[in-house]
Parts: structure tokens; C-alpha cells; sequence
């Protein structure tokens, strides 16, 4: 039973950013910012740290693909772009694993890369025309601190979830 709650809780995830947070936070034309909430991907980023990027990768790829089927037209810019932010944010180095701090700066990079990368591919194919400056102040900023406010409360509830997932996988092979 264990072995499905990393899935349930990372598709749970994604239902919350799609409907929860929508609700709480609607998209509004009254102000020049938009808010783009990324639980998924402090989910994958904490997957790829405490399971090792082969893992992350895969939730990566296929939370990817169903961003890129839900969010847009473009099969394939989310699911290259979560596979690849999950493999470079797989740090399995022990300080890593234990400090809370260095799991949040990975969080940062990983968020930080998603979306420039994301908004860069959208930019080469053509499928959008605003200009980068007018995208970081309006869009990946203030995405960024939330998403940073959010992984803020989130680390210490994923870090403790692997640490029991662990020891209920070593008690399992006893």
C-alpha cells in the first residue's frame, strides 16, 4: 500500500494546482503579475533528491506530459523541461539529504530553471512574443517567490514523508 502514496501524492499535488489554487488565488486582469504555483515540481525536485534522478526523471517526464496535455497546445516543452530540471536538481550527497536549507536552494535553482527554460522554448518555436524582461517581472518573479514561500512550508513535511518511507522500505526487506 505504501507504494502508491509517492504517486497519489504527487497527482494530488497536481490537482491542487490546477483547481485549489485557482480558486484561492483567480487570475485577475487588474494586476500586472501572474501567479503560477509549482507543488509538482518541489515534489519531483524532492523525489530526485531522495530517490535518485532515475526516479525523479520519470515523475518529471510524466507529470510533464500531463502539463503539457492539461496547460497547453505543445506536446512536450513541460515534459522535456520537468525531466530535465528533476535530473539536474538529483543531488544524493548526504549534506544534501539532511539539510533543510540546501534541499530549499536546490527548490530555488529547479524553479527558477523550469520556467526560464520553459518560457525559452515557448520563445524559439514562436508561441510567444513578450519580450524576457517583460516575463520576469511579471510572471517568473513573482511566481518564484511563492513557489519559494510554498517549498518554505513544504521541504520539512517531504523530507520527513522519505525518512518514513525509508524506514518502512527497510522494514519490508527484514
Amino acid at each position: 500500500m505504501i507504494r502508491f502514496g509517492l504517486p497519489l501524492l504527487v497527482f494530488a499535488l497536481f490537482l491542487i494546482e490546477g483547481t485549489l489554487f485557482q480558486i484561492f488565488v483567480p487570475p485577475s486582469f487588474e494586476r500586472d503579475i501572474v501567479l503560477v504555483p509549482r507543488l509538482t515540481l518541489i515534489a519531483i525536485v524532492m523525489i530526485s533528491i531522495f530517490r535518485g534522478a532515475g526516479l525523479g526523471m520519470l515523475y518529471g517526464v510524466v507529470v510533464g506530459l500531463f502539463y503539457d496535455f492539461v496547460y497547453t497546445d505543445l506536446i512536450g516543452v513541460y515534459m522535456f523541461s520537468l525531466g530535465f530540471v528533476a535530473y539536474i536538481s538529483s543531488f544524493t550527497f548526504t549534506a544534501v539529504r539532511t539539510s533543510y536549507w540546501w534541499q530549499f536552494l536546490i527548490t530555488l535553482g529547479a524553479l527558477f530553471v523550469l520556467e526560464w527554460m520553459t518560457y525559452g522554448l515557448h520563445y524559439v518555436i514562436g508561441n510567444t512574443d513578450i519580450v524576457f524582461e517583460e516575463f520576469f517581472m511579471t510572471r517568473m518573479l513573482p511566481s518564484w517567490m511563492l513557489n519559494g514561500l510554498v517549498a518554505l512550508l513544504l521541504l520539512y513535511p517531504f523530507q520527513q514523508f522519505f525518512h518514513k518511507l525509508k524506514e518502512l522500505e527497510e522494514l519490508q526487506q527484514r
